[in-house]
């Protein structure tokens, strides 16, 4: 008797790997919390203000379960997402790049948690640079992935005139492609200068964000004038 060989689809393998890659990172918190935890003070530093110094503590069993819970979460969420969607048929195009989403936001989850369980020990975290490199990492990552984006619900730039015009959408992501990368870059100020390292981070991710949304407003109207 012959079996039919089941044929996995690029999408479904990407999906899968990605899925993998999370939840491996998600295992390694939680073993890297279980094995820290009888070293680990009881209070853990939780929040650092704009001058990178530590302004709040939390408890050590909820620090060391809040960020894998909300990796898992996340995961979880993110994986049924595109079955509600009322576009869910787009997300076979752009599938890719939903996943690197899924992968991006666990490893930039990942990297909190170590900088947590670092902090913990008593090491000296250079709070600031090192946020400015994480987030030049993220905003980059946002960057080569947002021009892949079809029309969707949950993931990406989602105005009125986006969601309404196709052609609006798809111009508008390319140009937030070339904005984030950028935001990526001037992130990296706050290395040099890590005192105003939030202004590095904040202030472009803002300004991009509100000129994006007042982009797509315009090309609208210019295609379908009142």
């Amino acid at each position: 008797m012959i079996q039919q060989v089941k044929i996995v689809s690029l999408p479904d393998l990407c999906m899968r790997l990605s899925i993998w890659l999370s939840v491996l990172l998600i295992i390694l918190a939680i073993l890297l919390a279980l094995y820290l935890y009888p070293t680990l003070p009881e209070k853990i530093p939780s929040h650092w203000n704009a001058a990178g110094e530590i302004d709040g503590y939390m408890d050590k069993g909820m620090a060391l379960l809040f960020i894998p819970a909300l990796m898992t979460g996340i995961v979880v969420l993110m994986v049924l997402l595109p079955r509600i969607d009322p576009k869910k048929r787009n997300y076979a195009s752009f599938q890719g790049a939903y996943d690197g989403f899924i992968v991006l936001l666990t490893i930039f989850l990942f990297c909190l948690f170590l900088i947590t369980l670092l902090a913990a020990t008593g090491m000296d975290v250079p709070m600031n640079a090192v946020m400015s490199i994480l987030f030049s990492v993220v905003f980059g990552g946002v960057g080569i992935l947002l021009g892949k984006v079809e029309p969707n619900w949950f993931v990406g730039i989602k105005t009125p005139w986006t969601l309404e015009d196709e052609e609006v959408w798809r111009a508008t992501h390319r140009l937030g492609a070339r904005v984030f990368l950028l935001c990526g870059v001037l992130c990296l100020g706050g290395v040099v200068l890590p005192d105003f390292a939030y202004i590095f981070i904040l202030v472009p991710v803002i300004i991009g964000t509100c000129g994006l949304i007042v982009y797509s407003y315009l090309l609208y109207r210019r295609r379908h004038p009142v």
